[in-house]
């Protein structure tokens, strides 16, 4: 019967690391009636506008940036001056200093090509320790949230941001050893056999 207990004081004595290095901001901002900026800090900043309004626009959301914040874009020889490039939610891969493509700012709102079915623009900003990557989720007028990774020169894998909650260490610590201590409390002791 120690050592159940013991086990259990010290899974409650270890501290539990948590170690954020991919932020998630889900939005869920309709930004068709008026803009919507994110502030990554430190002049840091992405705005979301609606730019080609109408029924039969492939492209009305645009996007400007502040600070260091940049959008990667395709440039010369396919376009001059370069233009937001959007990629699909399920396509795979990542986005980051490898990407194909250039990173450009934007000073006034520059239209994203075929923004009205959903779709993957990436970014990248220096808080002023390196460049991090990071990802705008949106469709039209819509924008589903942001991820970016807060580890300078790190990569950021392109998928869809839904805004499951997910467990963290701690509390899957915390579980488990409310799972083993109810065990033990609920199991029978055997008959002493004399």
């Amino acid at each position: 019967m120690r050592i159940p207990i013991a086990c259990a004081a010290l899974a409650l004595a270890t501290p539990a690391v948590v170690s954020a290095a991919v932020v998630t901001v889900a939005t869920n901002k309709d930004f068709s009636a008026a803009p919507f900026t994110h502030d990554f800090g430190g002049g840091n900043a992405i705005t979301f506008a609606i730019v080609n309004g109408g029924a039969f626009a492939f492209d009305p959301a645009g996007v400007s940036t502040a600070g260091t914040t940049q959008v990667l874009s395709l440039g010369a020889p396919f376009f001059d001056p370069p233009r937001p490039t959007s990629f699909f939610t399920d396509r795979g891969g990542s986005i980051g200093a490898d990407s194909l493509g250039v990173f450009a700012g934007y000073a006034t709102p520059a239209a994203i090509p075929f923004s009205l079915a959903r779709g993957i623009i990436g970014l990248r900003f220096d808080p002023g320790n390196g460049f991090q990557y990071g990802i705008a989720d949106l469709a039209g007028g819509q924008l589903f949230g942001i991820r970016y990774e807060t580890v300078p020169g790190a990569s950021i894998a392109i998928g869809a941001i839904n805004a499951a909650a997910v467990p963290e260490p701690a509390s899957w610590a915390l579980l488990v050893t409310g799972f083993g201590l109810s065990g033990a409390a609920l199991r029978r002791r055997r008959a002493a056999l004399a």
